[in-house]
């Protein structure tokens, strides 16, 4: 079993990660089975992925590609798409489009990645359904928040 596999539940409100001088506050079970899925290079979604399990979100995938994106959440049925808007091989547009096409990805809740939070996208990305946006390089905090809105 990876590291990636485990699902985990804090009920400690106030929990030290070890190996690490971040602490989760006011966590509480509810974290799982949120499944996060990142569309992004390889040195941001490592990065990404490391910070989501310091916050207690350990059921991750990454994805480099728009491609490998729409096959992987085939399989892993992500929650949240945490999505880059520069993706090397297709438009991140058209991932967002193609996952809300999918039945049982049409709730997922697509959150954009950019580095360049004044893009001019802004409206295309709403309209394919994209939530929010979060500008890298992303804060633990900033992060925390938004993956804790509105779960229930």
């Amino acid at each position: 079993m990876t590291q990636t596999d485990w699902a985990v539940q804090v009920y400690d409100t106030n929990v030290a990660i070890p190996g690490s001088s971040f602490r989760v506050t006011a966590v509480s079970a509810a974290l799982e089975p949120t499944r996060v899925l990142i569309v992004d290079d390889t040195e941001s979604s490592t990065s990404l992925q490391l910070l989501l399990h310091e916050l207690g979100f350990w059921t991750t995938r990454m994805a480099a590609t728009g491609a490998t994106a729409l096959e992987m959440a085939q399989e892993f049925s992500p929650s949240v798409v945490l999505l880059a808007l520069d993706l090397p091989d297709m438009s991140a547009y058209d991932v967002a489009q193609q996952l809300r096409e999918r039945t049982e990805l049409r709730r997922v809740r697509l959150i954009a990645l950019t580095g360049d939070y004044e893009h001019a996208g802004r409206d295309q990305a709403r309209e394919a359904g994209f939530e929010r946006y979060l500008a890298k390089p992303v804060t633990a905090s900033a992060l925390q928040d938004l993956l804790l809105a509105n779960l229930s």
